[in-house]
């Protein structure tokens, strides 16, 4: 999507005024750098952009990818500065997202460097064919446009050219790099938030069974429901759709429109609670159904609760910058993205629970891997 952000030239105004001296630099770069695969600088957007702006920009982020593809960022992304001899290999992102996104703010019609397009693998079944091919008959070649948000499939496979031109931080290709996954059901309007995950909880499971038949099918579906005061759903509709079969590829298939039929038609009969007026709701499927038992993990503690809650209240700014939505209530930390949930500070243990997330199962692996850590160490602090 072009001219994405209102405020991109202020952005681009803040990065430059940041970088143009380097005698008064204050940016805290990490030469990232595994041979042969990515060399590259990276750093955290807060480092160089105004908080105020910074903020303007991931909302307007977040309420775009809600809108529009019924997923959220998963977390802050990072800031990326290529220049001279900077490359990033041919890699996919499985394990990180659903889909990744490039944000540019790099000047490129008057780039003066070579390279810099991002490289996405086209689609498609290998073919004898077809042997012969080479070039862009193999990949498509992106620009890096200003103010321009490319998507793609976290799992094609893709990279950016190598630079070759100018080592100024002025004149490299600029760009925020990140990933997007879905959220816990995102329930707006008059229904109860917990009742409507809960029938969104139960739809899943219903599915689970008739969707083991296509076992071929993969991907993630978003979609949004129009529910009357009644409960009753007015109408579903598809806002981002992945599914493929290794076979077929992106390629039309009917297994793949069988499966997104089958779950339009079971989500059209879902039947909420009665509430005073209307509500949408956004929320996902994952092909093959994950794990849909609830995160929950536990950490024992041996400080005062109260103890705790201070600490863990001191560190909200930090936690909302990895991408966590928490409000504080009494004992309880009321959590609402990545996904929903809760944080308990007991008596002699800190208790965590969240909804089952609509993600691969490394995701949720190294979801509930850091939030054990960190949970640990809130414990360790508080003591």
């Amino acid at each position: 999507m072009n001219e994405f952000f209102p405020e991109a030239d202020a952005m681009r105004e803040a990065y430059d005024l940041k970088v143009k001296d380097p005698y008064k630099q204050t940016v805290s770069w990490q030469y990232f750098c595994a041979p042969q695969m990515y060399t590259y600088l990276r750093t955290v957007p807060q480092q160089m952009f105004p908080e105020p702006l910074f903020g303007r920009f991931m909302q307007h982020m977040k309420q775009w990818c809600i809108d529009h593809l019924g997923l959220v960022p998963m977390g802050v992304p990072n800031l990326h500065l290529m220049i001279n001899g900077c490359t990033l290999g041919l890699h996919s992102d499985f394990h990180n997202g659903t889909w990744g996104f490039v944000y540019s703010l790099t000047r490129w019609q008057s780039r003066k460097f070579s390279g810099g397009e991002t490289l996405i693998m086209r689609d498609g079944v290998p073919s004898y064919k077809k042997h012969h091919v080479q070039g862009e008959s193999l990949y498509e070649l992106v620009p890096a446009q200003f103010n321009q948000l490319l998507l793609f499939d976290d799992r094609i496979v893709h990279g950016t050219q190598t630079i070759e031109g100018s080592m100024d931080p002025i004149e490299g290709r600029l760009a925020l790099v990140g990933h997007l996954r879905p959220t816990s059901p995102i329930v707006k309007g008059a229904l109860d938030p917990a009742g409507g995950r809960k029938v969104i909880l139960d739809f899943h499971r219903q599915l689970a069974e008739q969707i083991t038949a296509y076992k071929e099918v993969q991907g993630t579906l978003t979609f949004r429901l129009a529910i009357a005061a009644s409960g009753e759903v007015e109408s579903v509709t598809i806002l981002t759709n992945n599914l493929v079969t290794p076979a077929t590829g992106y390629a039309p298939s009917a297994e793949v429109d069988q499966v997104r039929n089958l779950i339009q038609r079971a989500a059209a009969a879902l039947r909420f609670p009665a509430a005073n007026g209307k509500s949408t709701i956004t929320a996902s499927v994952l092909v093959p159904l994950p794990d849909l038992k609830a995160i929950e993990i536990v950490v024992p503690h041996a400080a005062r609760p109260a103890r705790l809650q201070e600490v863990l209240k001191a560190q909200l700014k930090d936690i909302e910058a990895q991408g966590f939505q928490i409000e504080h209530a009494g004992d309880e930390f009321a959590v609402r993205e990545p996904l929903a949930g809760s944080i308990r500070i007991e008596s002699n243990r800190i208790a965590a629970t969240f909804d089952p997330p609509m993600w691969v199962p490394s995701q949720r692996d190294h979801f509930q891997v850091n939030l054990k850590e960190s949970l640990g160490m809130l414990a360790r602090i508080g003591g």
